[in-house]
């Protein structure tokens, strides 16, 4: 007993003696270790609105995160700090496990789906075969609309799933090409997805919104201006970053095809009560919308996003990038 006592009245004295040496600083600012990565910035707020306040004063390319309170479901927390920094601390701090995306008002993004359904209600549904017709259906309209070439290997295709749910979420990656905002994303899926809303107006009528209705504009990151606007692109520059700007074509996108005869039944499923709805969740293409993250859980549960047996996409890892942080950055919708 007394020689653990001396031992560990040993280790205090060290410890004192370190800390004697290598003060603690009167605030703590989180730094990354290696030289090369950008500067710290870690600042969370109560407020969304506050959240994208503080973006616009910071020089760093920063951007909007939400923590869901672990304790409090449906409490969020919004954390702004540079993609590296959140990777840095993402994968041991407990307090990031329920983290989501903001993806912002007329911002850039990736053409993005959430799917799922619930399996007591759909007995006969082959989820893996649902979701790769839909992947070959997506690629199909991509070549027809805008003769972007894409494939299952140009998704990133992650995992949810659990019992009594079949869950996912798709990531579209085709090189160089993003749309001009997730409402266009919502319209794009709105028009291609028509048939399957057809097969479900008995039920309740469709409605498209007015905005962006009828065009959908989809576009080289290059074609995105500093306000997310297409306008003015021959030649416009970013005066922020330099790139040239190239122009970008808008489409208008048919809600029907002549000739056209896929098979949209697998796109309607049942919900717990036994109604028809979509197996794409057609309310994620909303302004400021909180998308969750690759390796988070919903508050109170333990179901992380993760890589799909079923994944084909790769990503390209960058000097100093591992695989798994690779596989992070292509999962953020605005990156």
């Amino acid at each position: 007993m007394k020689r653990k006592w001396e031992e560990r009245v040993k280790r205090v004295e060290e410890l004192a003696s370190y800390y004697e040496r290598n003060p603690l600083p009167p605030v703590y600012r989180p730094k990354l270790s290696e030289p090369f990565l950008p500067s710290s910035v870690w600042k969370i707020f109560f407020r969304q609105a506050d959240a994208f306040s503080y973006v616009k004063t910071c020089k760093e390319d920063v951007h909007v995160f939400a923590l869901e309170n672990s304790t409090q479901s449906g409490q969020r927390f919004y954390l702004v700090t540079t993609y590296k920094e959140l990777w840095f601390y993402y994968t041991y701090k407990t307090s990031l496990m329920h983290c989501y995306e903001v993806i912002p008002e007329k911002h850039a993004c990736k053409l993005y789906f959430d799917l799922e359904f619930y399996k007591p209600a759909n007995p006969g549904a082959d989820g893996e075969n649902m979701v790769a017709k839909l992947i070959e259906l997506v690629c199909q309209k991509l070549k027809e609309l805008y003769d972007v070439n894409s494939s299952a290997k140009d998704v990133l295709n992650l995992d949810s799933s659990t019992d009594e749910k079949f869950s996912r979420h798709l990531i579209f990656l085709p090189q160089n090409t993003v749309f001009k905002d997730n409402i266009h994303v919502g319209n794009f899926v709105r028009a291609i997805l028509q048939p399957a809303l057809q097969l479900m107006e008995s039920k309740a009528a469709v409605v498209i919104p007015e905005e962006g209705a009828g065009r959908i504009f989809l576009c080289s990151a290059e074609a995105v201006g500093l306000d997310g606007s297409l306008t003015n692109l021959i030649e416009a520059e970013d005066a922020s970053k330099g790139w040239s700007v190239t122009a970008c074509q808008a489409k208008d996108v048919e809600t029907t095809q002549q000739g056209e005869n896929s098979d949209f039944s697998f796109l309607v499923v049942k919900d717990k009560e036994g109604a028809k709805q979509l197996f794409v969740d057609l309310g994620v293409y909303t302004k400021n919308r909180n998308f969750r993250m690759y390796k988070s859980s919903k508050a109170g549960k333990n179901v992380i996003l993760k890589i799909a047996e079923d994944n084909q996409f790769v990503p390209n890892c960058e000097e100093k990038v591992s695989l798994e942080e690779a596989y992070f950055l292509s999962s953020l919708i605005c990156n």
